[in-house]
């Protein structure tokens, strides 16, 4: 049976209403906030309905894309939530794709677990770091008056 959620696991009560206690997703896309390219501030979008191999296949672009042509530093803290995502995906991608696809031409969990593990060494994040993760809360209202 899947975990049961409460609106306190999501950063957003629209989250929470639009997805509800169960994980079984009812939006239509992923969202990849702060992924975008510096160029373009809008909020980068992916199809919720990618299987597991498509989501890893996405983050491994996204990472090298940013590396290549997007100007993202080895640094940057912005790969560490690429990283997480990735991570986060790729037990299925090894239960679902552990073996050698004609398709793909190769193996996409061998593949996308070399990604990762790259990521993580270039960036020297551990797994703790990765797991640890979570989105920077918003804060409401205005900022307290300095005394």
């Amino acid at each position: 049976m899947p975990p049961k959620y409460t609106s306190a696991d999501f950063l957003k009560h629209s989250y929470w209403s639009n997805r509800g206690k169960l994980d079984v997703p009812k939006e239509r896309f992923i969202s990849y906030p702060g992924a975008s390219p510096e160029a373009d501030g809008s909020l980068l979008l992916g199809w919720a309905g990618w299987n597991h191999r498509d989501q890893a296949d996405a983050l491994v672009g996204l990472i090298r894309s940013r590396v290549e042509t997007g100007g993202w530093t080895k640094d940057d803290p912005r790969f560490v939530p690429l990283l997480a995502g990735l991570r986060e995906v790729l037990p299925w991608v090894h239960q679902w794709y552990g073996e050698y696809d004609e398709e793909w031409e190769g193996n996409p969990a061998e593949e996308s677990q070399a990604a990762l593990d790259t990521g993580r060494a270039e960036r020297e994040l551990s797994e703790a770091d990765l797991v640890n993760w979570r989105p920077e809360k918003k804060t409401r209202g205005r900022p307290k008056k300095s005394e």
